[in-house]
């Protein structure tokens, strides 16, 4: 799985450019999920696309409170701006997925109210909510990044894949493809960059921890759901 329109668009040494190689293993063990490999097939079974879409929706509820948090520690007005307009382009796309897939998948607002975030949800979540509100803007924005790169990555690479005919989870994969979405990804890479360029070593130190953090729990985050994982106890 590569994103090489995304790679192309950075500078040859930029923060994002080294940090996406630095997670290559991760990209490649995340294109080899069962989920996302049925999913683009159309042969996931049901329960585990509802389960994941799900948790799915209990995960973009707290990641947009971090969105809006980063957004808050930006240095200036006009980053205040860029920011909250490439978050807001990706936030409306997956909203907008998400309400026609949960109803087709029989969610309803009580199943969301009442459902519990899986243990790998759970911390991956915690895990932003605490960068967003205990590190710098640039350490932040890089723990965030991941979520929004990634799922473009494997948006496109799902979209280059043959088109399985009546494909359940079309929806989801033009989704991720959309232009929209990829625009706000964009957005953000550069925003982290343009952070990177006026961070200390140590700090650009913290963004590349952050990030390949953030990256292994999109990993687990899709290996969970493949799982049905639950609370052991």
């Amino acid at each position: 799985m590569r994103n090489d329109d995304a790679i192309d668009d950075q500078t040859t040494g930029s923060f994002t450019a080294d940090a996406w190689q630095r997670i290559a293993q991760i990209r490649e063990k995340i294109d080899a999920l069962p989920l996302l490999e049925k999913l683009s097939d159309g042969s996931l079974p049901g329960d585990v696309f509802r389960h994941y879409i799900l948790q799915d929706t209990l995960y973009l509820n707290h990641y947009a409170r971090c969105l809006a948090i980063v957004a808050a520690k930006a240095p200036d007005n006009a980053q205040v701006m860029r920011f909250l307009n490439s978050a807001q382009k990706a936030i409306q796309v997956e909203q907008g997925l998400h309400a026609g897939i949960l109803a087709r998948f029989g969610v309803t607002a009580d199943d969301v109210a009442v459902a519990e975030p899986s243990p790998s949800g759970f911390a991956y979540t915690s895990f932003l909510m605490a960068t967003a509100y205990h590190c710098s803007y640039a350490v932040a924005l890089s723990a965030i990044l991941p979520c929004f790169w990634i799922y473009w990555d494997v948006g496109e690479a799902i979209k280059g894949r043959p088109a399985a005919i009546d494909n359940p989870y079309q929806s989801w994969i033009d989704t991720y493809g959309d232009p929209q979405f990829a625009a706000g990804a964009r957005e953000v890479i550069a925003l982290t960059d343009s952070a990177a360029a006026a961070a200390s070593p140590t700090e650009r130190a913290q963004m590349l921890d952050v990030f390949v953090r953030a990256s292994q729990y999109e990993w687990m985050f899709w290996d969970s759901a493949w799982k049905l994982e639950a609370w052991p106890v």
